[in-house]
């Protein structure tokens, strides 16, 4: 598929639109009706004066790919019995190569037009929360609309390449509303600071502690650039509330309050990252302060074996996670992940603390590799050092404090409990 801007498309799709509306078809039996003669001193009505268009928003839900919200474009004809809401976020786990495409992120979304009655009452359902803002078009706004969206929904139209911040189900909605509007909403919102795409990732996904510390830890520093309203309009909320800030927005319903509301800024959890991280340091170094212990050369020969599988396994467990997220983050650059380029946190999670994890068991065990193993932890928290040490350098704006506070404290602890283990192992054979 070719790739272009998103309101190159629609503006593509505006064009092929107006023709298609010129030509709307009349239904037979309107056309052989003669009109009534009491009737025939009455002008005609516009075209596009008996559509009505609304803007469906969806809350968030608590699955990943819904904690963002939804929305969708509704255009009703009463007369012929259209109600139709425009989706653009359709998409298919079960897709061939989904999987693939996934982790090269290069995901296949679709638009199509579903049943108004169907797809709300699936939401309301599903307790995320609906309301329909009923938007003041003109009737030539309405037709052209809804012929860019009968368009955009012909198969050899309707697939794109979703971008979960910057060309997805809600953008979709807000360059097409735009077009018909004359670039209104641009132009209103366009130049209004917003927040930063981690601050909302942050606030969205709070109440899931996993996908929380994922996307945020994955998220390299263009995610902390300034953003404008206009881009904020990724998120359906977003976009709700701004609209209700103008005049397009003629009336508003509730139709499902939500049982999840996010919350309007992330809750801080400096302090929580901070003792996270200060209690696996305490394990990790405890659990090498016991055995390098005088003591342990008393201890049975099963107990010694205990203790240092005890500390192989936390050490190895945690060097093997940062090592393979390190992995993960060479590997996003030959992706069109591009929220993932040049993130500092590869300074906490790199490839070094991989070698670490292979050289740990023959390290502490068998007594070889100790000297790897032991540079190799102390060059691990070197580089950890250096990404806290570099947050005073102007440019290097990346908001990853969180993930210092835990990482930091454990390469250091790490690196003790290796040196010290080491050494002793390497005294006790020398005394042998």
């Amino acid at each position: 598929m070719p790739k272009s801007s998103p309101m190159c498309r629609t503006s593509l799709l505006l064009a092929a639109s107006l023709a298609a509306c010129a030509a709307w078809p009349v239904p037979a039996a309107a056309a052989d009706q003669e009109p009534a003669t009491g009737d025939q001193g009455l002008p005609e009505p516009e075209p596009g004066s008996e559509l009505s268009v609304s803007l469906i928003t969806v809350g968030a839900g608590p699955v990943i790919y819904e904690m963002f919200g939804h929305n969708a474009i509704r255009i009703r004809d009463p007369e012929r019995g259209l109600d139709v809401s425009y989706n653009w976020g359709m998409f298919d786990l079960n897709q061939e190569g989904f999987f693939w495409r996934f982790l090269l992120g290069d995901w296949q979304y679709w638009m199509a037009g579903l049943s108004s009655e169907g797809m709300i009452a699936h939401y309301v359902a599903s307790d995320r929360g609906v309301v329909e803002q009923e938007l003041d078009l003109t009737p030539d706004q309405r037709l052209t609309l809804l012929g860019m969206a009968g368009l955009n929904a012909r198969p050899e139209n309707a697939w794109y390449r979703y971008q979960y911040f910057l060309d997805n189900c809600s953008t979709r909605v807000r360059d097409a509303l735009d077009i018909v509007l004359g670039g209104r909403l641009r132009d209103r919102f366009g130049e209004v600071p917003g927040e930063t795409f981690r601050f909302h990732t942050r606030r969205l996904t709070a109440d899931n502690a996993l996908v929380y510390v994922s996307l945020d830890f994955f998220m390299g520093g263009r995610g902390d650039r300034p953003i404008t309203a206009w881009d904020e309009m990724f998120i359906p909320m977003m976009m709700r509330d701004f609209l209700r800030e103008t005049d397009v927005v003629t009336s508003e319903a509730v139709l499902d309050d939500p049982a999840r509301v996010p919350p309007a800024e992330p809750p801080p959890r400096f302090v929580w990252f901070a003792l996270v991280g200060v209690m696996l340091a305490a394990w990790l170094a405890g659990a090498a302060a016991v055995v390098a212990s005088p003591r342990l050369s008393t201890a049975g020969p099963t107990l010694m074996a205990f203790l240092r599988a005890e500390f192989v396994l936390l050490a190895g467990a945690w060097s093997l996670a940062a090592g393979l997220s390190g992995l993960v983050m060479i590997v996003s650059h030959f992706t069109a992940h591009e929220f993932m380029h040049w993130n500092e946190n590869f300074l906490q999670a790199n490839p070094l603390s991989l070698v670490l994890a292979v050289a740990l068991v023959p390290a502490v065990f068998a007594g070889r590799w100790r000297r790897l193993a032991a540079r190799t932890a102390l060059l691990a928290a070197g580089v950890s050092v250096l990404g806290l040490v570099m947050q005073v350098v102007p440019g290097l704006d990346q908001v990853n404090g969180y993930h210092l506070a835990v990482a930091v404290p454990a390469h250091l602890a790490v690196a003790w409990g290796v040196h010290a283990v080491v050494r002793v192992d390497t005294q006790r054979s020398a005394a042998s």
